[in-house]
């Protein structure tokens, strides 16, 4: 008996011996494993990005895919306000002029597109038939009629055209001293795009085919400026670059070659915006059609312009130095009757056209230039 229980203590030593050792090393295990786990959570914590950092991330990733693309819509300043005497003042200095021209208005205590009604009601013109948009360089302020109605674009899409062109040769893509062949070149008019071949000895440089795009706006050097960027489907991709419609079907020009006005005053505020860059095209706007389109009875006036016209459609856009700057985009369909299947212009279109060109800008001079 005494040895059973002898061996019993013994081995209940033994056991707690080994037990409490055995304790000691799982302990120190535990808070081996403990330390090391805060370190890494705290490492883990420390590296993981946060919600806001994943959003910075994405917008740099935006902001760097979209560093071609600027708004172009300026932030308002605040409002011109002209007393009534300075604007009653300004109607009577120009009330000659307007009476001989017949488009006296109450140009001083109504707005813009109420004026342009006005205008439109007594001319027998359709208010559909007219799409603009107005907007004060300086003061960014707006004013719109039809703005996002898709018209027949014509040739205005030949100035953002030049745009894109220039730039590939600011970021050193193209030149201007080399000839490109013309002989393949697309056409609408098979004469025109002999003649130029004929007179260019099968080749255009790119100031060639600028000054004629835009002076004369001939159609066969803006498809060889098209060319330069892949075709003319490649550089309707790249037209969103000045800006976009809020138009849920135009962005900026379609296929069958349709825009907004909505669209068009973004790619003239780009180039307000940019006028050194695009130094040489506005030269050449400046030159284009004398005594026509917003000219034609605003003689004194610097007018940058870019014309379009085909069959119904008589367009213009335009930037206007008067004392106070302003860039309209003005699109009409069936002026002076025409129809989509008309091959002639209408002297009795061009005549209204630029009617309605002295009328907003007879609005800006009494409401808007200081």
């Amino acid at each position: 008996i005494c040895l059973v229980i002898f061996c019993r203590i013994f081995y209940n030593k033994t056991y707690m011996k080994n037990y409490l050792k055995l304790r000691s090393i799982m302990i120190a295990i535990s808070i081996i494993l403990c330390i090391a786990g805060t370190g890494t959570l705290g490492y883990l914590h420390v590296t993981q990005p946060t919600a806001s950092a994943i959003d910075k991330k994405a917008k740099k990733t935006k902001e760097a895919k979209e560093k071609d693309i600027e708004q172009s819509t300026p932030e308002t300043k605040k409002p011109r306000v002209k007393s009534p005497e300075a604007k009653q003042a300004v109607v009577d200095a120009d009330m000659e002029t307007m009476s001989a021209y017949g488009l006296v208005y109450d140009y001083a205590n109504k707005g813009l597109v109420e004026v342009v009604q006005d205008f439109l009601a007594e001319s027998g013109i359709d208010p559909s038939q007219v799409a603009f948009t107005y907007r004060n360089a300086i003061t960014g302020e707006q004013f719109a009629m039809n703005d996002l109605q898709p018209m027949t674009a014509g040739s205005t899409y030949k100035l953002p055209l030049n745009m894109l062109v220039v730039d590939e040769v600011t970021k050193g893509k193209l030149n201007l001293t080399d000839r490109f062949d013309i002989n393949n070149t697309y056409y609408e008019y098979v004469g025109e795009h002999d003649n130029y071949v004929a007179a260019f000895d099968g080749a255009m440089s790119i100031p060639d085919m600028q000054r004629y795009s835009l002076v004369y706006s001939e159609n066969t050097p803006a498809y060889a400026l098209a060319d330069r960027l892949g075709g003319m489907e490649q550089a309707r991709k790249l037209f969103s670059r000045y800006g976009q419609s809020r138009s849920p079907e135009v962005k900026t020009f379609s296929e069958d070659n349709k825009t907004t006005t909505d669209y068009y005053i973004h790619v003239l505020q780009y180039l307000w915006n940019h006028q050194e860059k695009y130094a040489d095209l506005l030269e050449l706007i400046g030159e284009s059609f004398p005594g026509e389109y917003y000219k034609k009875f605003l003689p004194d006036l610097v007018i940058q312009q870019k014309p379009g016209y085909v069959a119904e459609a008589l367009n213009v856009d335009a930037i206007v130095h008067e004392s106070t700057p302003y860039l309209v985009a003005i699109y009409t369909a069936g002026l002076g009757g025409t129809t989509p299947e008309s091959s002639e212009i209408s002297g009795v279109g061009l005549y209204q056209l630029g009617e309605l060109a002295y009328v907003i800008n007879e609005w800006h001079r009494v409401n808007m230039n200081e």
